[in-house]
C-alpha cells in the first residue's frame, strides 16, 4: 500500500486590502491596549498569529490556541484532514509570503491530532504577545470578544518537528502495512489477540480519517478470523480422541485447552500433543445402545467454538 496522502480541505478566504475577517459594524468598548500591536492580523517569520471572536473572552482565547495547534499540525504534518465546525482566522508567515484562509474542517480527527507529542507541548505560557477587544454590535447590541495571540514557532523548531513526525508517522504506517500482510500467516489462536494489541497504538495515533479507517479495518479483519476457525478430529484408539483447529483450512494451534463435558463418560482430560489436542476419557459407564458423546468448548477471541464427537459405549 503506497503512502497515503490525505488532502487538507481549504476554502481560501478572499480579503480585499487589509480587511479583517471580523470586519463588521461594531464599536470597541474596551481593549487590552490603547491600540492594536503591530503584529495584530499580520504575519512574521518565526511566529504564528491567530485571531478568534467569541461571546466570551475565555472562548475566544481557547479558539486562538486551537488555531495555533492546527497551524502547527498543518506545518509539520502536511496534507492532513481535520474536523471542526467553527471558523477562525489564521495568518501564517514564511518569509515574505502571507497566506490567509478559513479552515473548513470536514472529517473527524482534530481531537486525535491534539494527542501528538509536539501538540501536547503547546501552551499559553509560551505566547509572546496577546491582544483583545470587547466589541458591541451597533445594530443588535450583542457583545463579543476578539482575541489574538502571537506564538513563537522558529524555523529550527519546525524542521525538528517535521523530522520527528515523519519518522513516527512512517513507523506507524509500516506497522499497519506489516500487520495487514501478516494476517495470512497466523499460526495460533493466541496470535490473533497479540496482533490486535500490536495494532492498537496505530489506531490511536492516526488522527486523519483515511488512515485511521485503514488501521481499524485491519483490526476488524483480525477480529473476524475467529469466525473462520473450525475443529476436526479422529478417534485415537479406545477412549481417546485427537482434535485439531483450522483457520481457513490451515492448521493452527492453541495454548488454551477446551472445556470438556459428556453425557456419560468420566475422567475427561485434554492435553496438548504437538499441534493437536488429545482428549482421553473413561467410557465404562456408557451404554452401547445410547448416543454417547463428548463436547469440547474452545474459547476464541470474541466467540466460543464447540465441537462434539461420538463414541461407542461398552
Amino acid at each position: 500500500m503506497k503512502t497515503i496522502r490525505i488532502a487538507l480541505t481549504l476554502a481560501l478566504l478572499s480579503i480585499a486590502g487589509t480587511a479583517s475577517l471580523f470586519a463588521q459594524a461594531y464599536k470597541v468598548i474596551d481593549r487590552s491596549d490603547k491600540k492594536a500591536p503591530a503584529w495584530y492580523e499580520s504575519a512574521e517569520t518565526g511566529y504564528i498569529v491567530a485571531s478568534a471572536e467569541a461571546p466570551t473572552m475565555e472562548e475566544a482565547r481557547r479558539q486562538c490556541m486551537e488555531s495555533v495547534k492546527r497551524q502547527i499540525i498543518q506545518a509539520v504534518a502536511q496534507n492532513i484532514e481535520f474536523s471542526d465546525s467553527h471558523v477562525v482566522k489564521q495568518t501564517t508567515g514564511s518569509g515574505d509570503r502571507v497566506t490567509e484562509f478559513t479552515d473548513q474542517y470536514l472529517a473527524e480527527g482534530s481531537t486525535r491530532a491534539a494527542s501528538l507529542p509536539f501538540i501536547k507541548g503547546i501552551s499559553f505560557s509560551k505566547v509572546a504577545g496577546s491582544y483583545w477587544e470587547k466589541r458591541s454590535e451597533k445594530k443588535s447590541g450583542r457583545t463579543t470578544y476578539a482575541y489574538a495571540i502571537r506564538y513563537p514557532f522558529p524555523a529550527s523548531e519546525h524542521r525538528a518537528l517535521v523530522s520527528q513526525f515523519e519518522e513516527q508517522d512512517r513507523a506507524m504506517e509500516d506497522l499497519v502495512r506489516g500487520m495487514e500482510e501478516h494476517i495470512a500467516e497466523i499460526s495460533s489462536v493466541e496470535e490473533i489477540d497479540r496482533c490486535i494489541t500490536r495494532l492498537r497504538p496505530a489506531v490511536e495515533y492516526f488522527f486523519d480519517k483515511t488512515r485511521r479507517e485503514w488501521a481499524e479495518s485491519v483490526v476488524a479483519n483480525y477480529r473476524k478470523l475467529s469466525t473462520f476457525v473450525t475443529a476436526d478430529g479422529r478417534a485415537d484408539g479406545r477412549d481417546a480422541y485427537v482434535v485439531s483447529l483450522y483457520l481457513k483450512g490451515k492448521k493452527i494451534t492453541t495454548a488454551s485447552l477446551p472445556k470438556l463435558a459428556s453425557n456419560c463418560a468420566s475422567q475427561l482430560k485434554a492435553v496438548t500433543r504437538g499441534e493437536d489436542i488429545l482428549i482421553t476419557y473413561n467410557s465404562e459407564d456408557c451404554l452401547e445402545d445410547e448416543e454417547n458423546s463428548v463436547e469440547l468448548t474452545f474459547r476464541l477471541p470474541g466467540k466460543s467454538l464447540r465441537h462434539r464427537f461420538f463414541f461407542q459405549g461398552r
